[in-house]
């Protein structure tokens, strides 16, 4: 996979429907959305729509907004530092 801090271009529109897992092997869900800051030229947040048995809860069909800064790599799958995921508020999205 790769480091996050090569920052590698990539479209946007290739970072949708990729799958988050847990640096710990948690799957955590599905990419819906990215939400960029454009003030400040960087990506804030994923929209993540939490798998069955992923370590977020949140009500069946719901997304939730996880914080960029958790995110540990990117290739094919997005890795998050699981062990930050109870450090940070996980807000619902308003989708």
């Amino acid at each position: 996979m790769e480091n996050i801090n090569r920052r590698e271009k990539m479209p946007a529109k290739l970072l949708f429907e990729r799958k988050v897992i847990g640096n710990m092997g948690s799957i955590i869900g599905t990419v819906r959305d990215i939400i960029f800051d454009e003030k400040i030229g960087k990506l804030v947040s994923l929209e993540i729509e939490p798998c069955e048995n992923s370590p977020i809860n949140v009500e069946e069909g719901k997304c939730v907004l996880i914080p960029y800064r958790l995110v540990t790599a990117v290739k094919d799958v997005f890795v998050i530092d699981e062990k930050c995921l109870s450090k940070v508020t996980i807000k619902p999205s308003t989708r």
